[in-house]
């Protein structure tokens, strides 16, 4: 997964008062999707997504420093990615972390297969650490009773691929098969006929293509893959309108502004035999090799040609589906609760601020393998409502709060009966420092794999997020 593109960080614009206009217009929005009748909720769609504007508030972290500002953005610190397989669907997610200039930001990915695209959660990533190892409630009990307590619409899916051959292309075309605004991206699916090919669409639109992967480029163009073009579309239209050697975005930010942090994450989900990790352009963003990778399948696995040594946990069907949906597990210092004090601490216990954005990712993987569809109905009315977002120029973290829950409410009914698929799989966790040869030259395959059980603790790789404390009085 390879990155160094140039996308745009321009400026906010708008101001509280917009922002604040915002948030009420896009209140009566969600209003009116629940309220709306099916034909008058279709038009509202339609009308809305024939507009163009901005992504909403979802700007990655700028950090203005002193000094010029990199030239290119380079991958920096855990690199974390979600890979599902199963009945030959497979999804492949990425949240990256990057630092460099605001004004080269984007990504670029190949894959075997053209894909569906979706937006993950930005909290992903943690929920599927927790998925493995959830959190504890702690409670301490202390008798001092003279103490008090402190006060405290439906989209069709996407078809299987066709069994019908594909045009060739010519050494100098590209061929878009998909174009789409997801979330802060802009996002193209490319088929090229050269790496130069590539190379000359991304120039002329706005993507830069890394320099020094021409190689790599023409293995994949070799074996027919795609290329998933990424770049930020943050801001107004004036700012991000992309031309060749655009360099100044936004005058309002300081000089020698940066990112310094992780960005929107984004997951494709696509057809294929046999499952495949293509990491080889990530030697494209810097040195650093340092990745954490979640396997969902149906047997125990790892990562062939890694070292067994780098799968740290492994966690079957049962006791997976158990920490994606039960209480948080309870620890209790200085005595037993009684029942009333379990009751009061019991609201703690809600597995769902740890772990829904793992459930609803896994649960949907699931469902898009049972069905045998790309992209789920649900799914698509979420990009429907992100595109509404941009469509009334709606921007700011309270809009986004609005648009999440009711995203979050239209995944949990969708895809809740799903979830007794869970028993079938097991969650893998593989992490370290990949070999930089061994990315550079091949992509990373599955084997099968099932830890000795003396490695497969928590305490061996302790990656538990703390959760909720509390203290009883008596």
């Amino acid at each position: 997964m390879g990155g160094d593109g140039r996308g745009w960080i321009p400026s906010g614009g708008g101001g509280a008062h917009q922002r604040g206009v915002g948030c009420k217009l896009l209140g009566a929005l969600s209003f009116a999707l629940h309220e709306t009748p099916g034909v008058q909720m279709l038009t509202l769609l339609t009308l809305l997504s024939s507009a163009s504007a901005d992504p909403c508030g979802m700007v990655p972290p700028v950090w203005g420093g002193e000094g010029p500002a990199p030239v290119a953005i380079e991958r920096t610190g855990l690199q974390q990615t979600y890979v599902f397989f199963r009945d030959k669907v497979q999804t492949i997610a990425i949240r990256p972390g990057f630092t460099g200039s605001v004004e080269s930001f984007g990504m670029l990915v190949p894959l075997p297969a053209t894909p569906a695209l979706r937006k993950i959660d930005d909290r992903t990533f943690d929920h599927l650490s927790s998925a493995v190892d959830p959190p504890l409630v702690t409670v301490q009990i202390i008798s001092q009773p003279w103490m008090s307590l402190p006060d405290g619409a439906f989209a069709a899916s996407v078809p299987p691929p066709s069994s019908a051959p594909e045009m060739e292309l010519s050494l100098d075309e590209v061929r878009v098969e998909k174009e789409e605004a997801v979330g802060m991206y802009e996002v193209a699916v490319l088929a090229a006929g050269s790496s130069t090919a590539l190379q000359r669409w991304m120039d002329e639109h706005g993507f830069r293509y890394p320099d020094g992967m021409d190689d790599t480029v023409e293995d994949y163009v070799a074996q027919g893959w795609r290329f998933v073009a990424i770049k930020a579309k943050v801001g107004g239209l004036s700012g991000i309108s992309p031309r060749p050697g655009m360099r100044d975005v936004d005058p309002e930010l300081p000089r020698g502004a940066r990112f310094d942090g992780y960005v929107q994450g984004m997951a494709f989900r696509f057809h294929t035999d046999t499952p495949i990790i293509p990491m080889r352009l990530s030697v494209f963003n810097g040195d650093d090799t340092h990745n954490r990778v979640f396997l969902f399948t149906e047997q125990p696995a790892r990562l062939a040609d890694i070292s067994t040594g780098f799968v740290r946990r492994q966690v079957r069907g049962r006791v997976l589906h158990d920490n994606l949906t039960s209480p948080l597990p309870l620890v209790v210092n200085g005595g037993e609760l009684l029942e009333h004090e379990l009751a009061q601490i019991e609201p703690l216990r809600d597995p769902d601020p740890y772990v829904v954005a793992a459930r609803d990712l896994l649960a949907a993987d699931l469902m898009s393998a049972s069905r045998g569809e790309l992209s789920l109905p649900f799914e698509e009315q979420e990009k429907e409502l992100l595109r509404i977002n941009e469509a009334l120029n709606l921007r700011g973290a309270a809009i986004d709060g609005v648009v999440a829950q009711e995203i979050s409410q239209l995944r949990a009914r969708a895809v809740t009966p799903a979830l007794a698929d869970v028993f079938e799989m097991t969650l893998s966790v593989v992490d370290g420092h990949f070999p930089r040869g061994l990315l550079m030259e091949q992509d990373l395959r599955l084997a099968d794999y099932t830890m000795p059980s003396r490695q497969n603790r928590f305490e061996v790789w302790n990656d538990r997020k703390l959760g909720p404390s509390t203290y009883i009085y008596r």
